[in-house]
This record gives C-alpha cells, sequence and structure tokens, in this order.
C-alpha cells in the first residue's frame, strides 16, 4: 500500500495548506478521523470522512460512518489505528496529531512511534526507525533524535555530529543536528523516533 493511501487525522492542529500534510490529506483514497476530528474535516471539505473512530466524548454528531469504541485505556488514535489494522488499512499515515494542546502532541506522537507510524505536521515529519534506514533531505535541513531505552545504540552517516553506536542516557540529547548531505542513514538497535524538520 502506497503512503498517505490512508490518512488518520487526529483533533490538533488541522494541515494547513500548501503543506505535506495537507497535501496529504487531499489526495488520500481513505480519511480516518479521530472523533472531533470528522466536525473539523466535515468544516473544511464540505464532507464527511470516510470513517470516524473513538468514544464520540468531543464530536459534534458527525455524519457518515461513526464507530463508537466506548473504553476508556486507550485514546482515539490508537483505537482509530487499530480500526485500521482490523480493516487491512496498513501503514496510515497520521496528520493533525500536534498543537493546540502539549500532552497530546507528546501523547499521540510516541504512541504513533509504538505501532511504527509516521506523524506528518506542518513543519516536518516524525519517523520510527529500527534497524537501518536512510532518508532524503535537504542539505543542511534539521535531523532529530528522539531514543526512549537508554540502552539504545545509534549510529548515523550524513550528519554534522556524527554518531557510532552512541548511547543516550536522556529523551533530548539527540536533538537538534544537522544534515551535511541529502541523504541521512541511521542505523539502530532498538526502535527510535526521527524528526525531519521540512
Amino acid at each position: 500500500m502506497k503512503r498517505g493511501e490512508t490518512v488518520i487525522l487526529a483533533a490538533g492542529g488541522f494541515p494547513q495548506k500548501g503543506t505535506e500534510a495537507w497535501k496529504l490529506l487531499t489526495a488520500a483514497q481513505r480519511v480516518v478521523c479521530c472523533d472531533r476530528a470528522a466536525n473539523l474535516y466535515h468544516h473544511s471539505f464540505r464532507k464527511w470522512p470516510t470513517v470516524t473512530v473513538g468514544d464520540m466524548d468531543s464530536a459534534e454528531r458527525p455524519g457518515g460512518i461513526v464507530v463508537r469504541i466506548d473504553e476508556q485505556d486507550t485514546n482515539d488514535l490508537a483505537k482509530a489505528v487499530r480500526y485500521c489494522e482490523a480493516m487491512g488499512w496498513k501503514n496510515p499515515v497520521i496528520l493533525g496529531a500536534t498543537g493546540k494542546r502539549e500532552d497530546h502532541t507528546f501523547g499521540n506522537v510516541f504512541r504513533a512511534m509504538d505501532f511504527g507510524l509516521e506523524v506528518v505536521t506542518d513543519y516536518g515529519r516524525f519517523v520510527p526507525v529500527e534497524g537501518t534506514r536512510s532518508f532524503s533531505v535537504e542539505k543542511g535541513a534539521t535531523v532529530s533524535i528522539f531514543v526512549t531505552d537508554p540502552k539504545t545504540k545509534v549510529s548515523s552517516k550524513g550528519l554534522e555530529w556524527p554518531l557510532n553506536d552512541v548511547v543516550f542516557e536522556n529523551l533530548y540529547c539527540a536533538t537538534l543536528n544537522r544534515a551535511t548531505s541529502k541523504r541521512v542513514m541511521l542505523t539502530t538497535s532498538a526502535r527510535i523516533l526521527v524528526y525531519l524538520a521540512d
């Protein structure tokens, strides 16, 4: 399945026109909205998403297909991801996960990391990396790495401050690096989260 065929739209900052997030939203074959995001989507496009998933505690009577899941053990983003998995819609890209509330931003970004899914914002993207992966970037672009397990080793090619089996004792220790070429490669012993600024 191609990247962006299915997008999950959370109710954070709505993608702004002209951004990568906006392009993914408008080009998606399927839009799965988390709860209140359905109303935001309808306000912008004058149509309902493919499906709205959540406990409906903040949605204003969304139209179209609504899948209500009342349990409170997970948030609406996790419910939407699991719905996509059940439908066979693989690797959805998550939009609207940041902005408005910082606690939701952290929760959404790291929950997406647990699922191995990409979060695209108006300013860049968060990508889970496990093993070896390379990225096409602009030379000089910001590359921030977040490591949740202090035993994880990270190596890199194409960064201004190179990494060679480095371990980081805190989550924020590898932020604000820069690309020295148009290709950055990372190798990691466990899953990490990488932010690539546009």
